[in-house]
């Protein structure tokens, strides 16, 4: 009973359980297999045939039907192998169990292998007949009459053509009444060869076509041997650029004497009377040869030049037209009217003909790369002035020029202009992406650009899309924008720790996206990285590089091991050194190359993976023989840094040292003047020395020259100070006399009186500071 209700209704009002459909189901797809196999079957056609003796003009029927085989059928026509649909030449009918071919009007072309398939659910069968159409003859090639001199040879063909192909025979008569067979018959193409004709094989020859479909062909032909002036040629037509030479020439056949006069619009050409004008004979074998040279042609020599032979068995004259041209001018005013992503509109102007009519202009065009061009040329009439150019590449800048033809040649192209297509989506994903997981929170997404050919434009940027696998829910996506490098690398971030995600790159342009690359599925680590390792050099030799490094960061998750990388300067492979983790992380590399530079880094691992890399080091090796076994701390590249250093801090400290004891100098010395201030005697110690400027501290008035005091004015003096009392009876003015003379005016403050102490064994040295 359930059978015969919808499933669909039994789903909306809940009366099937999920066991239930599945049982359902089966049992339905069980019973419709069954009935399939014993109803339908294969379809097998009825072989058919065409007509025999079908002759061209004739209507053709063909019926294409099944002995077996259940519907629905299709039906199909194939003729030589390849597909055929109706025509005007013939018409395919199509019906539930059979189909038809009508050719209406037969011909040669109709002839050909005609295969009608048909096919169902199950399976197809084919046949194949043969139609060849029986066609009456035709000429391809008719004889042509002869009129030649002694002695030439003769080679003419007669050939023609039909279904069968037809028989061709060669018969002779030298009267025109009894005809004898010369060449027998010769399927399709016979020649008729006469070396050396004589005079008295002249006569009437006819050539027979027959296939014995329709009349027989006939083409009788005179052969006439004689000698009398001809021009093969009666009328010609020379066209010249303006400025350049024209050649006229006229060819007679006859026996000589042969006698060859020019006209000129019917006018006797005087050659002698003309400058430009030359004339050349020539005896030739058939006959005689006369050529008239104008040189620097002018539109005034354009004109009908006749040329008269004659001898002694007739005369005949032949005419050339003479017309001077010139090439068409460059096309004007060329412009792109309308541009699309693929096509663009260009028109221009039709320039001047050059006394020739234009036949036809070329619209050449090409794309603008930077590894070469390639020209494109599109040919339009002369009605027209206008052309739409197809098949261009979106976003891809042109150049396109115009260049007339008439008869005589091409014209100067026209001015070139450029445009640019429009833009159309990249067609291409980008290429090479890869992902990566870089610790619990993040993946590494690294990808290359599409080929160039498929931007279809300028690349604006990339759309990394992401989201947990499987899940329901739309991307999620990041922006990256395009630059000029040749690959790119992002990392997503913050992510959700130990989950699969799925990520696809597209590159996109201002018209919109372009497909996305292959879903790529990663998961996030559960736990994080290494960080890297902090790595210093430890001693170098000539062969040998000694490396410390600490123990690197990894977020509670111990460090299993070490990856050295390094590689001589300018080397493209990269050498390994697996490291076990230890308490003392050290290692050296041996069997280098001296006085070479090597670049290192290191890595770390975990049992999450392979942390990112060290800073690099660039490391050179000693020359060869030099700081072999030196610890680092003997290596010169460390002592001598670290003893700049060293020597640096000790000069700095010595500075700082007798900065701290003038400045204690200074302290002291005040506090003497302020004690001088006060009234007070100060009595130095023996021993004790006090250097005065006598100079700057008083002015002796009129000393006598040769005096003690005249040779004490320009010199320092030393005075003993061993049990001297000084008294000071104006400290400021004594204070003055120790001040430079532009601040001797000025006032002087006044410190508070500290004690000054007595400094054993000690100089003061008095200036103005």
């Amino acid at each position: 009973m359930l059978c015969s209700i919808p499933l669909s209704i039994l789903y909306l009002f809940g009366v099937m359980s999920p066991f239930w459909t599945f049982t359902i189901n089966v049992l339905l797809f069980s019973k419709i297999s069954s009935s399939t196999e014993t109803i339908v079957g294969k379809p097998i056609i009825q072989p058919f045939t065409f007509p025999k003796d079908v002759t061209s003009g004739k209507k053709i029927t063909v019926t294409c039907s099944v002995a077996s085989g259940h519907p629905p059928l299709e039906f199909h026509w194939f003729k030589n192998g390849k597909k055929i649909t109706s025509s005007s030449l013939m018409e395919i009918r199509s019906y539930s169990d059979f189909s038809m071919i009508v050719i209406e009007n037969a011909n040669n072309q109709s002839s050909g292998n005609y295969t009608c398939e048909v096919s169902n659910i199950v399976g197809q069968d084919t046949h194949t007949s043969v139609l060849e159409v029986k066609v009456p003859s035709y000429w391809i090639q008719k004889p042509h009459d002869v009129l030649l001199p002694v002695g030439e040879n003769v080679n003419i063909m007669c050939e023609a053509g039909g279904t069968p192909l037809p028989i061709i025979t060669w018969m002779y008569s030298p009267d025109g009444v009894e005809y004898n067979t010369i060449v027998p018959g010769v399927k399709g193409k016979s020649n008729l060869i006469l070396n050396r004709i004589k005079k008295q094989e002249r006569g009437q020859y006819i050539c027979t076509v027959s296939n014995d479909v329709g009349n027989s062909l006939k083409k009788e032909i005179t052969i006439n041997v004689l000698v009398p002036a001809r021009f093969e040629e009666k009328f010609s037509v020379e066209t010249v650029r303006r400025g350049e030479t024209a050649s006229l020439k006229c060819e007679v056949i006859g026996d000589l004497p042969l006698e060859i006069t020019w006209a000129k619009d019917k006018r006797n050409l005087e050659i002698k009377e003309l400058d430009r004008y030359e004339r050349f004979e020539t005896t030739v074998e058939k006959g005689l040869t006369s050529e008239v040279m104008i040189r620097s042609t002018d539109r005034n020599d354009g004109a009908l030049y006749t040329c008269f032979a004659k001898n002694d068995y007739g005369r005949d004259e032949r005419n050339i037209k003479l017309v001077i041209v010139e090439v068409p001018a460059r096309p004007l005013d060329v412009r792109v009217q309308e541009i699309w992503s693929r096509s663009a509109t260009i028109s221009w102007s039709v320039p001047y003909s050059g006394n020739s009519p234009i036949t036809k202009f070329i619209v050449q065009y090409w794309q603008e790369k930077e590894n070469g061009q390639r020209l494109l040329e599109q040919t339009v009439p002369s009605s027209q002035s206008s052309a739409l150019l197809k098949s261009l590449h979106p976003g891809s800048p042109y150049a396109v020029t115009v260049v007339a033809e008439n008869e005589v040649g091409q014209g100067m192209p026209s001015q070139t202009i450029q445009f640019v297509t429009g833009e159309e989506a990249p067609v291409s994903p980008p290429t090479d992406v890869r992902v990566q997981p870089k610790g619990s929170t993040s993946l590494l997404v690294t990808w290359r650009p599409p080929p160039k050919e498929l931007w279809n434009g300028e690349l604006r940027g990339y759309y990394i899309d992401y989201k947990v696998n499987s899940s329901p829910t739309s991307y999620l996506f990041k922006t990256v924008e395009s630059s000029s490098n040749d690959s790119y690398e992002y990392i997503l971030s913050p992510l959700m720790k130990a989950t699969r995600y799925s990520v696809v790159v597209k590159a996109y342009n201002s018209a919109g996206a372009g497909p996305s690359s292959e879903e790529i599925t990663v998961k996030t680590l559960e736990g994080d990285l290494p960080l890297p390792p902090p790595v210093e050099l430890v001693s170098n030799s000539d062969s040998a590089i000694s490396l410390k490094w600490g123990k690197s960061p990894s977020h509670n998750v111990p460090v299993t091991g070490y990856t050295l990388h390094y590689k001589k300067k300018n080397s493209e492979e990269w050498n390994y050194v697996h490291v076990v983790a230890s308490d003392n992380n050290m290692y050296t590399i041996k069997d280098l190359e001296s006085g070479a530079t090597y670049q290192l880094y290191l890595t770390a691992v975990n049992q999450f993976g392979r942390g990112n890399p060290s800073d690099y080091l660039s490391i050179t090796t000693n020359p060869k023989g030099i700081g072999i076994g030196l610890p680092f701390y003997l290596n010169l590249a460390i002592v001598v840094p670290v003893t700049a250093s060293v020597v640096a801090f000790v000069v700095v400290l010595i500075v700082i040292v007798i900065f701290v004891k003038k400045t204690k100098a200074r302290k002291a010395l005040e506090r003497d003047l302020t004690t001088m201030q006060s009234g007070k005697v100060v009595t130095y110690a023996s021993g004790s020395q006090r250097y005065i400027d006598m100079e700057k501290a008083r002015r002796v008035s009129n000393p006598e020259p040769g005096t003690p005091a005249a040779a004490s004015i320009a010199s320092y003096a030393s005075i003993p100070s061993r049990d001297l009392e000084l008294r000071v009876d104006d400290p400021r003015q004594e204070l003055k006399s120790f001040l430079p003379p532009q601040m001797r005016d000025r006032p002087l403050p006044h410190p508070k009186p500290p004690s000054l102490k007595k400094r054993g064994d000690s100089h003061l040295y008095d200036r103005a500071d």
